[in-house]
């Protein structure tokens, strides 16, 4: 056997040794990593269940904290839209308390309004209650005048039968006179209607000498053509005055007053001078 074969068997020997030395050390190795593991296992088996049990409480803690911040968004939201009714209603409160302020103030207004006007209501009730006073006093003088014009007419009617006996004689002359005084009393009013001084052109104006006095009619008795006018003795009014009666710019009559009171007067229609029917309230003026 040579020397190189020699060589080669010692040295496949050698590593034959080498390995099987190896082996055993990774044989060795390898069990006692085993057991190293079992060991390590067995402890950390315990660690591992608590790290577990803490994961499991964690995600359960995890679970309800996501549960309470779901809730917390839900409230919030809530909250959110509270607010923002809360904020809806205090805007619409804000726009009832203007409009409620705007009616206030214009109730206000037409409370004043309606203080001023019943404050004139009670100035035009005072003035109407000064010309009903007036116009009681009217009736009362009215009924006085009545009794003596009843009186005078029994009077009248008692001159009347005495004078019925020459009635028939005068009869035709009348009747031509109230021809003629029909004509002239056409034309006279004529002349009035077209404010034509008729009175003044025949120089026989009785109301020449007459002052301005203005009065109304208080009242009237048209069945024996008496008139109250609300002018008397204060107002410098005489027996005999004639006064126009009107009604706005129409001629109603002329009348002539017969007697005289401190702040009244009764007048008597002027014959032939009564266009319409005296009323109350119509206007009166001397000229």
């Amino acid at each position: 056997m040579s020397l190189v074969a020699k060589l080669f068997v010692v040295l496949n020997l050698v590593a034959s040794v080498a390995f099987l030395v190896f082996a055993a050390n990774v044989w060795t190795a390898q069990t006692k990593w085993q057991r190293m593991y079992e060991v390590e296992k067995a402890k950390n088996v315990e660690w591992l269940a608590g790290i577990q049990q803490k994961q499991l409480l964690a995600a359960r803690e995890i679970m309800y904290q996501q549960r309470l911040v779901e809730e917390a968004k839900k409230q919030t939201v809530a909250v959110q839209l509270k607010y923002n009714e809360s904020r809806d209603r205090e805007l619409q409160i804000s726009t009832e308390l203007a409009t409620v302020k705007n009616a206030k103030d214009m109730k206000d207004a037409e409370n004043q309004e309606l203080q001023r006007e019943v404050r004139r209501g009670g100035e035009d009730l005072l003035k109407i209650k000064s010309v009903v006073i007036k116009q009681q006093q009217a009736l009362t003088v009215e009924r006085d005048n009545a009794v003596r014009a009843r009186n005078e007419k029994s009077e009248m009617e008692n001159e009347l039968n005495v004078t019925k006996q020459n009635y028939a004689t005068l009869q035709r002359d009348r009747q031509q006179i109230e021809q003629d005084l029909a004509l002239q009393t056409g034309r006279i009013e004529k002349l009035l209607r077209n404010n034509v001084p008729v009175a003044q052109i025949l120089g026989e104006d009785p109301t020449a000498s007459q002052p301005l006095v203005e009065a109304v009619v208080l009242a009237v008795k048209p069945d024996v053509g008496l008139v109250m006018l609300s002018a008397g003795s204060q107002h410098n009014v005489k027996t005999g005055y004639q006064f126009t009666v009107s009604r706005g710019n129409q001629f109603v009559a002329k009348v002539q007053v017969d007697r005289v009171y401190p702040d009244m007067c009764s007048a008597k229609v002027v014959p032939g001078m009564l266009k319409q029917d005296i009323q109350i309230h119509d206007e009166a003026r001397t000229r």
